[in-house]
C-alpha cells in the first residue's frame, strides 16, 4: 500500500476516510478533507491534511504533509491516517483492485513469502469494515481479501464477507488463501453460505509432491489439507484459481505441477505461475529460493501448454516478457500492483513497455540479468 509520512496533531487512533477537496462536502464525517488552504468550513471531517498547521481546524485531527503527497492524494482514494503521521492509501479510486489486509497472522512459514507472518492485530479487521463501510467501488474494481491467511480469522472472516455481500453486491471479490481452512468440511460449507457472488478464491499450490510443497510453505502435512480443501471447494462448485509461485525449488518441474493440476482439479477457473517478490522472508531465504525467470522459460512454456490444451485458463503474473518465451506472451498479465510497478532504466526504450508487467520496486536490485529491451 502507498504511504506517506507526515507530522500529527489531535490524533490518537485510527482515522479512516474518504479524500475529499470539497470544503462544503456531504457526508463529511467520512472524509477526510485535503487542501493547501483551510479554512472555517473544514468542520466535521473526519480528518483533515494540508502542508501547515493552522488554527482554523485546531479540533481537527491533522497531518502535516508535503505538498508532493497532497498532489498524489486523489478524490475518492480512502486514506489511513495514523497516530506516527504515517498516511496509508488503503483503497485507490482508480486502481483495478484495491487489497484489504484482514490479518498479518498465518499457519504457513512460506520461504518466498514477501509479508512474513505476525501475531493478529484486531485494528487490521477493524480498519477493513470501516472501509468497507464508506468506500463507493464500480464494477470494474476488485476487492482482494488477504493476510496473513484470513480465513483463520473464522468468524471476523465472515463478517468482512457478510459486509462485502450486503454493501457491495456488484462487487468482484477474490480471497488468497493457503487453503488449509477449507479441509475442514463445515467451515466450507459455512463459507459458501456466506460469501459474496460474485467470488473467486485463489488458492496457493507450489508443487505436486507433498514434501516440496510442504518445505516451500514451511509446514508439514499442509499440502494434504490445501488439496482437501480444494477438493470441498470443488464439491460446492466454487470458482477456483491455482496460484504457483516459482521458485528455485520448483522452477524445474512447472510441466509435471500442470499435469498435476489438469488431471487432479480440472474443475479450476484459472491457473497462475507467479514470479517471485524479493522482500520480506523471500529476501531472508534469497540464496535458497532465488532463479532468475530467465533460466525456466522453457519449463514455464510447457506448463502453459499443457493447460492450454486441457482447456484450463492460465496466465503468467509478475514476470517481464523479455525473461519468458514469445510464444508465451499472450498469457503474461499486467498483474503487479501500481505503485509497486517499476520499469529498470534499460526498459526505457522496449517497444512492449505499454505490453509489460515490469518488475517489483520492493524487489530492489534483486532483477534478472536478462531483463532488455524488444
Amino acid at each position: 500500500m502507498i504511504q506517506y509520512k507526515g507530522v500529527t496533531t489531535n490524533i490518537t487512533d485510527h482515522v479512516v476516510g474518504l479524500v475529499t477537496r470539497n470544503p462544503i462536502a456531504r457526508l463529511r464525517a467520512n472524509k477526510v478533507y485535503v487542501t493547501e488552504q483551510p479554512s472555517y468550513l473544514a468542520t466535521g471531517f473526519a480528518g483533515l491534511i494540508t502542508p501547515e498547521y493552522s488554527k482554523k481546524t485546531q479540533l481537527l485531527p491533522h497531518i502535516q504533509a508535503t505538498v508532493y503527497t497532497i498532489d498524489k492524494l486523489a478524490e475518492g482514494d480512502c486514506v489511513l491516517l495514523d497516530k506516527d503521521g504515517m498516511i496509508t492509501v488503503v483503497w485507490e479510486a482508480s486502481a483495478k483492485m484495491n487489497p484489504l489486509l484482514l490479518t498479518e497472522k498465518c499457519d504457513c512459514r512460506c520461504t518466498m513469502c514477501p509479508q512474513p507472518p505476525k501475531s493478529h492485530d484486531s485494528a487490521l479487521t477493524a480498519n477493513s469494515q470501516r472501509i468497507l463501510e464508506i468506500i463507493k467501488p464500480n464494477d470494474s474494481q476488485t476487492i482482494c481479501i488477504t493476510g496473513g491467511e484470513p480465513t483463520l480469522l473464522k468468524n471476523e472472516f465472515f463478517n468482512i464477507l457478510k459486509t462485502i455481500r450486503t454493501r457491495h453486491t456488484k462487487s468482484q471479490v477474490m480471497l488468497l488463501t493457503n487453503g488449509k481452512s477449507f479441509s475442514d468440511f463445515e467451515f466450507t460449507k459455512q463459507f459458501v453460505t456466506l460469501r459474496p457472488s460474485n467470488f473467486i478464491s485463489c488458492v496457493s499450490l507450489h508443487s505436486d509432491v507433498d514434501e516440496v510443497h510442504d518445505k516451500i510453505v514451511g509446514v508439514k502435512n499442509s499440502f494434504y489439507r490445501t488439496i482437501k480443501g480444494l477438493h470441498n471447494l470443488a464439491r460446492f462448485h466454487e470458482k477456483i484459481e491455482i496460484r504457483v509461485v516459482i521458485s528455485r525449488l520448483n522452477a524445474q518441474h512447472l510441466e509435471s505441477i500442470a499435469s498435476f493440476i489438469y488431471r487432479n482439479f480440472p474443475f479450476i477457473a484459472h491457473c497462475a505461475f507467479m514470479g517471485m517478490e524479493i522482500t520480506g522472508l523471500a529476501s531472508e531465504n534469497y540464496d535458497e529460493i532465488w532463479i532468475d525467470p530467465y533460466d525456466y522459460r522453457d519449463q514455464l512454456s510447457k506448463a502453459i501448454r499443457v493447460l492450454s490444451r486441457a482447456d484450463i485458463k492460465v496466465s503468467v503474473y509478475n514476470l517481464p516478457l523479455c525473461l519468458i518465451e514469445k510464444k508465451t506472451w499472450g498469457f503474461a498479465r499486467q498483474s503487479i500492483s501500481g505503485w509497486k510497478k517499476e520499469y529498470v532504466p534499460k526498459c526505457e526504450d522496449c517497444s512492449v513497455k505499454k505490453m509489460c508487467s515490469g518488475v517489483f520496486s520492493t524487489s530492489g536490485l534483486n532483477q534478472s540479468r536478462h531483463i532488455c529491451p524488444q
